[in-house]
């Protein structure tokens, strides 16, 4: 339950953040002069207003926070789909080592 409120809270702020440094850097890109092709208009626009280390933190929040809800959700499901297959996988082995010693 702890990680799907983290991831959450994660994703939201991500989120929130994302849009405002991007709705920031669109309306600066609309005073621009000229720019670059590489990083194109917006990039140019985040690099003029120091805007790209909290563009890059937002992606990594909103990653995160998708990831920690994902395995909060389904991190019990993973733990019984992880032991049922290693139990057929000890079973087929001693059933294996079975017929083998009775050959």
């Amino acid at each position: 339950m702890k990680k799907i409120i983290v991831g959450g809270i994660l994703l939201f702020t991500g989120i929130i953040l994302f849009l405002g440094v991007y709705i920031l850097a669109a309306r600066h890109s609309s005073t621009l002069g000229s720019w670059t092709t590489p990083p194109g208009r917006l990039g140019t626009a985040l690099n003029e207003m120091g805007g790209t280390t909290a563009f890059h933190n937002s992606i990594i929040m909103i990653v995160c926070g998708i990831i920690l809800l994902l395995w909060g959700c389904f991190e019990d499901d993973i733990v019984k789909l992880i032991k049922l297959i290693v139990k057929k996988r000890n079973e087929n082995i001693t059933s294996n080592s079975q017929d083998e010693s009775l050959s």
